[in-house]
C-alpha cells in the first residue's frame, strides 16, 4: 500500500471516530432532555384521612351543695332572731360570746376543757326528766351492723362518769321533759371578742330541733341501759353511725370505732335501735338526701 493510500485510510478512521463520538453525545443529550421533559414518578399512596374538626363543648359545673351547719347543744338566750349565716344550728337561737380573750382563729369562744370532736359549751349533770316513767325492760334487739356510705353527718355525744349506781328508770316517752345528758366542756380556741357566757352563733331550725329530739330519745334510753349494766362496761368511747328513716326508725347501724368493750358497744347499739324517735317532720324530710338523716354518735364513759 502506498503512503497516499495509508494517509487516506487514517483520515477515514479519524472521521468515523469523530462521527461516532458526536452520535454518542447526541444520544446522551437526547436521553437527558427526554428525562427532564417527563413528570417525576412517585409510587401511588393512599389518600390521607381528613382530620375531624376540633369540637369544644362547655359543660356547666354542678353547684356544690352547701355544707349543713353543725349541730350544737345550746343554752337558751331568749334571742328572737337567728344570727345571719350562723355556722351552727340548734333548737335555740344564740349569739356568740366568750368568757375568755380570743386565743384562736375560729368563730367560736375560747374555752378551757377536755379534748373532744364534739363541741360542748358547758358541763351538765345527767337528769332523767320529769316525764320519764318506769317500765319493764324488753330484750335487747339483735343487730347486724350494715355498711354506711361516708357522708357529711351531724355528730352528738353522750357521756357518763363512773359513779354510784342511781335508781334505774326506763323512759317511756321519746323526749322526756327535763331530760339532760351529762356533758363536759370542750377545749376550744376561738376569736370571739364579745364577752359573756360561752356560746356560738346558732340558728334554731326545724332540722336542729329534730336532731335535739333524736338525741334526747337515744340519750334517755342509753342512760337506762348503762346504769343497769355499769359493772360490765369499761371506760372508753364507742363511735356509731346510723340513719333515721322518715318513720323515725334507726337503720344501717355501724360501729366506727370502740375503745371500750363489746358490752358497751352492744348497750349503745340497743339504745339507738330501741329509741322512740318520732317521724321526721315533712319540712325536714325535704332537706335530706332520700329523706333519711345520717348521724355519727359518740358514747363515752368517763373516769372520775
Amino acid at each position: 500500500m502506498s503512503a497516499l493510500e495509508m494517509e487516506s485510510d487514517s483520515r477515514r478512521e479519524t472521521a468515523a471516530a469523530v462521527l461516532g463520538s458526536v452520535l454518542v453525545h447526541l444520544l446522551i443529550a437526547g436521553c437527558i432532555a427526554l428525562s427532564m421533559s417527563l413528570p417525576a414518578w412517585n409510587p401511588p399512596t393512599s389518600p390521607l384521612p381528613e382530620e375531624a374538626p376540633i369540637e369544644v363543648t362547655m359543660i356547666a359545673k354542678a353547684p356544690r351543695k352547701p355544707a349543713a351547719p353543725e349541730f350544737v347543744r345550746t343554752v337558751p338566750q331568749n334571742v328572737a332572731d337567728a344570727p345571719k349565716n350562723a355556722a351552727f344550728e340548734s333548737d335555740n337561737n344564740t349569739r356568740a360570746a366568750s368568757e375568755s380573750a380570743p386565743t384562736g382563729a375560729a368563730d367560736v369562744p375560747s374555752v378551757d376543757g377536755r379534748e373532744s370532736p364534739v363541741i360542748e359549751l358547758e358541763s351538765r349533770n345527767y337528769a332523767v326528766g320529769a316525764q320519764a316513767q318506769a317500765s319493764v325492760p324488753t330484750p335487747e334487739s339483735a343487730v347486724q351492723p350494715e355498711a354506711a356510705a361516708p357522708a357529711s353527718t351531724p355528730t352528738a355525744q353522750l357521756a357518763l362518769r363512773v359513779a354510784p349506781k342511781p335508781e334505774a328508770v326506763r323512759p317511756k316517752l321519746a323526749a322526756a321533759s327535763g331530760f339532760q345528758p351529762e356533758t363536759r366542756v370542750t377545749r376550744i380556741r376561738g376569736n370571739i371578742t364579745n364577752r359573756g357566757r360561752a356560746s356560738v352563733d346558732a340558728a334554731a331550725t326545724p332540722l336542729g330541733r329534730y336532731k335535739k329530739m333524736v338525741s334526747d330519745a337515744i340519750g334517755s334510753r342509753w342512760y337506762y341501759y348503762v346504769n343497769n349494766q355499769i359493772g360490765l362496761l369499761n371506760i372508753g368511747t364507742v363511735d356509731i353511725r346510723f340513719q333515721v328513716g322518715p318513720d323515725g326508725k334507726p337503720q344501717k347501724v355501724k360501729v366506727l370505732s370502740n375503745t371500750s368493750n363489746e358490752s358497751f358497744a352492744s348497750v349503745s347499739i340497743s339504745s339507738i335501735i330501741e329509741a322512740e324517735i318520732p317521724p321526721i317532720p315533712p319540712e325536714v324530710v325535704k332537706l335530706l338526701d332520700n329523706g333519711r338523716l345520717e348521724i355519727d354518735y359518740s358514747f363515752t364513759i368517763l373516769s372520775n
